[in-house]
């Protein structure tokens, strides 16, 4: 599937690599707001950060909705247009949104006894029972754009595909999962190697620091594009005539 989904990859990176930039940026938006307002003294967690935190999660939701429409257009044999695809991500905000939090349903009871006990075998237990049960909704977004779904038959359909093969969908996904964390390691080390010969001084600039945050964003974007192109592929093969559904 990862060698299936490379030429839609290749196809769609220029359009779709400055809206992952720009969903990486955004996802670190708030904890670097957050890590700000503690040096400054302030709470952290105020009704100014969760401004930020829910505009940053509204952009991230409309630059990845977005990815994927330019790349089930394009696998369609389309010639996707990028401002026509951010046009209709922000106008389906508000089915996006819910289908996501319905998607993270599974990781509240984990995050509940963590909250409450700490972390230990039973949330650890919690923990895995949860990312088994996201693993159903793998497909729902896709769906949802390619189908014009509501969110809850989105969710429904990627259960129901996902109920087929569900070893083949937890193998990709932990390959994805894997693709990812080596990026963001190879990508940490790479930044600061930067800025080591950069000297003391460039590590303590504002702008140095600014340029090491897009150089990562920029890195881990690739992973998105991707993951998000695996995504698009597998699910046109598993709904093509003759597979079941």
């Amino acid at each position: 599937m990862l060698r299936l989904a490379w030429p839609l990859f290749q196809e769609t990176l220029l359009r779709c690599l400055p809206l992952g930039i720009v969903a990486a940026a955004a996802s670190a938006v708030p904890n670097a707001e957050s890590a700000a307002r503690k040096a400054q003294g302030l709470a952290p967690y105020d009704a100014q950060w969760w401004g930020v935190l829910a505009a940053s999660t509204a952009l991230v939701l409309i630059c990845y909705d977005s990815v994927l429409r330019l790349q089930i257009t394009r696998a369609a044999g389309q010639s996707p247009a990028v401002m026509a695809a951010m046009r209709q991500a922000v106008a389906d905000l508000p089915r996006v949104l819910p289908l996501v939090l319905l998607a993270f349903m599974p990781l509240l009871p984990a995050l509940l006894w963590v909250g409450m006990r700490g972390f230990g075998l039973i949330a650890v237990v919690l923990l895995l029972a949860g990312l088994a049960g996201m693993l159903f909704v793998f497909f729902a977004w896709t769906a949802m754009l390619a189908e014009a779904l509501l969110p809850w038959s989105a969710l429904r359909r990627s259960i129901l595909l996902v109920r087929a093969q569900f070893a083949q969908v937890a193998a990709l996904a932990g390959l994805l999962l894997a693709m990812v964390l080596v990026f963001a390691m190879l990508s940490g080390i790479f930044i600061g190697e930067i800025m080591m010969l950069a000297g003391p001084q460039a590590q303590s600039s504002h702008g140095w620091q600014a340029i090491s945050r897009w150089l990562m964003a920029g890195v881990l974007a690739i992973p998105i594009v991707y993951g998000s192109a695996v995504a698009v592929t597998a699910y046109r093969v598993i709904t093509s005539p003759g597979r079941a559904a």
